[in-house]
């Protein structure tokens, strides 16, 4: 069963995330998935995309329990290299891309939506970055987060992690519209954007934008993915992220201090 559905709606293809019971955590195989549909997103005359989540959430990060599992150096570095290839894939996608967020978007998730080139959130959407609360690191998403956020802005959030609501996401730009109806808003507006601007214009000025804000991608997000792999086989990570699949809660760093 895909951990990615498809649906094609004329000019505009919706990526639904569809790991709901996980809260749609970005486990191996639904990265794997992602990459695979987004690959394919301009057959069949796709124009614009819109990326979603199935049931309650968008998606809530990083798959703790791949996490705790410590599968060892080379296991763990091909997973970054994988994710960080699925942000660069999204990033360079020639089409519109349209995030609709719904409920969480923690982590790698709110770094999903950030990697979008427009953000549409319902009311109750909750953004955060609390990698660093797990003894985690917020390597990936750090490549590109300052073509939404300032870097004081992004400091902030990362190093004093703290829930976002969509208004307050909006106001620091991680968000452009809310609404009630978030994936039939972002359709909607991919759709009306398709109406008024040629494909080719469109990919041309993304590559632009792209080469114009963050001109050495490639080299940072590698570097990221060596950080992001070096941090999940620390053992602060690893009590970290076992603390939390135990307790549902996260460790008191000061403890034992």
């Amino acid at each position: 069963m895909p951990f990615v559905k498809v649906h094609r709606r004329g000019a505009v293809t919706v990526l639904e995330l569809a790991r709901p019971e996980t809260g749609n955590a970005l486990a191996a195989e639904l990265v794997a998935d992602l990459s695979s549909a987004l690959a394919a997103a301009h057959e069949g005359g796709a124009r614009a995309l819109v990326m979603t989540g199935s049931g309650r959430y968008f998606c809530t990060g990083a798959d703790l329990r791949e996490l705790s599992a410590g599968a060892g150096a080379p296991a763990e570095e091909r997973d970054a290299g994988r994710l960080a290839a699925l942000y660069a894939a999204l990033l360079r996608c020639p089409l519109l891309t349209v995030a609709a967020v719904q409920g969480a978007a923690y982590g790698g998730g709110a770094g999903l939506a950030a990697a979008c080139d427009l953000v549409v959130a319902s009311p109750e959407a909750r953004f955060q970055f609390s990698e660093v609360r797990l003894g985690f690191v917020p390597a990936l998403v750090a490549t590109f987060l300052p073509r939404r956020l300032s870097p004081a802005t992004l400091a902030g959030l990362v190093l004093d992690p703290h829930p976002l609501d969509a208004q307050a996401a909006l106001t620091l730009g991680l968000v452009d519209r809310v609404t009630d109806d978030p994936r039939g808003a972002a359709e909607a507006w991919a759709r009306e954007v398709c109406h008024k601007a040629s494909p080719s214009a469109i990919a041309e000025s993304k590559r632009l934008l792209l080469a114009f804000t963050l001109p050495q991608l490639d080299q940072q997000l590698a570097e990221a993915a060596h950080a992001n792999a070096r941090q999940r086989a620390h053992p602060e990570c690893q009590r970290g992220v076992a603390h939390f699949l135990e307790k549902r809660s996260f460790p008191d760093w000061l403890e034992g201090d």
